[in-house]
């Protein structure tokens, strides 16, 4: 007889030995016992695992979304504000639109107004050229688009 069942052969009574009929109730109790602290520790395991599995998914649509962003901004550009006089070179009634940048990590927004020339001081016979000039490398965006998504008046 092992420590744990010699406990048992004893009751709190006295001295006396258990029957076997009553030494079974104990160990059937200390059963029931161990299985309910088992099933207990299963559950918190299972719901530890469900929180860490959770956290992982958390984590990798975070950072999913930072890589669609980091390769937003790498390779397109949303150009807007686009002058009247520089909407003819594009297709019909767009008004904005997202393209395919010839460079990489450039500005991922242009605001194609804040390069227009100042027609009021300077007479220009052709204020398409001075934009695009005024642009610099970025003009690609405005002189040769590949547009990915447009936004119609």
């Amino acid at each position: 007889m092992n420590e744990y069942e010699s406990d048992l052969a004893f009751s709190a009574v006295g001295e006396r030995r258990l029957t076997r009929r009553e030494r079974r109730k104990l160990m059937e109790k200390a059963r029931k016992r161990r299985k309910r602290r088992r099933r207990r520790r299963m559950r918190r395991v299972r719901a530890w695992r469900a929180i860490r599995s959770l956290r992982f998914w958390a984590r990798a649509l975070a950072a999913f979304a930072v890589a669609l962003l980091f390769v937003f901004w790498a390779r397109f550009a949303y150009v807007y504000d686009i002058p009247d006089y520089a909407s003819a070179y594009l297709p019909p009634h767009v008004t904005a639109y997202v393209t395919v940048k010839s460079w990489w990590f450039g500005p991922p927004v242009i605001d194609v107004g804040a390069y227009e020339p100042d027609l009021g001081m300077v007479s220009v016979s052709n204020p398409y050229d001075v934009l695009l000039q005024n642009m610099g490398s970025y003009a690609t965006v405005l002189s040769h688009p590949r547009i990915v998504w447009a936004r119609s008046s």
